[in-house]
């Protein structure tokens, strides 16, 4: 044998001693995790939305039982004040974004908006992407605690209770705030 075919027999015999990847295993393994990682990012972010939905939701019950404080302290609105209605808040579907803690001035258990009547004392904004979704009683709804007890006046009366419906938009997830006449609150 020539020392070409002894070279070239020495050099299959290390090409087939070498440990390493080819090339094809490499871009495979790297699709996968691509692909792994791609769906990790998806599902974070779906994560993401409907845990800031659960905080939202415990916000909101929060500004409820805020408005039951205040009516139970008998806090003033402007100082010297005591509502002569007691404190609530006011919803409305028109305006899905927002909802209303307010002072009831005029004594009818509702939110009035003229500047002579009922007083705005804090407008909360929801997050981008969630809405107040649906009120079960009607496009309005007014949560008014009459101290000292506090009664709870739901659209003015006293006897009936509310569902307010959170969606947040990107997985149209939703959450549930009751209230009912006793003035207890519940999350679903």
């Amino acid at each position: 044998m020539n020392n070409k075919a002894k070279n070239l027999i020495r050099f299959t015999r290390l090409n087939h001693n070498l440990k390493g990847f080819t090339l094809i295993e490499l871009l495979v393994s790297i699709s996968i995790i691509a692909a792994m990682s791609g769906l990790f990012i998806v599902n974070y972010h779906g994560a993401n939305k409907r845990s800031e939905l659960g905080i939202i939701k415990q916000k909101l019950v929060s500004d409820i039982r805020l408005a039951q404080n205040y009516s139970l302290s008998s806090k003033t609105y402007d100082g010297s004040t005591v509502p002569k209605g007691g404190w609530g808040v006011h919803f409305n579907l028109a305006d899905p974004t927002h909802y209303i803690i307010f002072a009831d001035q005029d004594g009818d258990y509702e939110y009035n908006d003229d500047s002579n009547k009922d007083k705005a004392i804090e407008i909360k904004t929801l997050p981008a992407g969630i809405i107040i979704d649906s009120l079960s009683l009607a496009n309005t709804v007014d949560i008014v605690f009459f101290p000292p007890e506090p009664m709870t006046y739901i659209n003015a009366l006293p006897n009936i209770s509310v569902q307010i419906t959170l969606k947040e938009n990107i997985n149209n997830s939703t959450a549930t705030v009751s209230v009912n006449f006793f003035g207890l609150i519940d999350t679903n």
